[in-house]
């Protein structure tokens, strides 16, 4: 009987400090970064570690390379680009990459503000010139969250390119050819 209490005193304090961790890190509201990879080509090396010494590169080298993947990641409107980076960098690191290029990086700070008409009225000039169904519709509308990817979605939208270095050609020519 004693072991049995002792037992659900210590599962008790273990969930309570579980919990206690938790809510003590996450922060309410925000949204969390969600990296995604486009496969582009065959991955001809194979995946490197999550910490992998990658560079990163504002434009396109001016040597050979191949294009492997896409990388782009959503984040809080809060985050910057900096923030983002090393989850960029891990999702291509993953890739067998030996550069990521960031191509575009932008805000998106969609607003929708109520004021065409009332909930309470019926189908009226604003519900009929924005073609909703029926009553406060619009609002149902407006009030919508928009997920990621979404048009309208609010955050922080960085792209980036994966890509490997191609073996310099014979007679030591160079230039930029993104081989797919």
């Amino acid at each position: 009987m004693e072991v049995a209490k002792r037992r659900n005193h210590l599962v008790l304090g273990i969930a309570l400090a579980a919990y206690a961790l938790l809510a003590g890190c996450s922060q309410p509201g925000k949204v969390p970064v969600q990296v995604n990879v486009v496969q582009l080509a065959d991955f001809v090396h194979a995946a490197r570690p999550p910490d992998c010494n990658l560079p990163v590169l504002e434009n396109m080298p001016l040597v050979s390379y191949r294009e492997i993947a896409i990388v782009e990641v959503w984040a809080d409107l809060k985050d910057n680009q900096s923030d983002v980076i090393p989850a960029l960098k891990r999702k291509a690191c993953e890739t067998g990459a030996d550069a990521l290029v960031i191509v575009d990086s932008q805000r998106q700070d969609i607003k929708n503000l109520l004021y065409q008409a009332s909930p309470n009225e019926t189908l009226n000039e604003v519900t009929q010139q924005n073609v909703y169904s029926g009553q406060g519709e619009y609002i149902r509308e407006a009030e919508h969250t928009h997920m990621i990817g979404e048009a309208g979605h609010n955050g922080l939208y960085v792209n980036g390119i994966a890509i490997n270095y191609l073996p310099a050609a014979p007679g030591g020519t160079s230039g930029a050819s993104p081989q797919g």
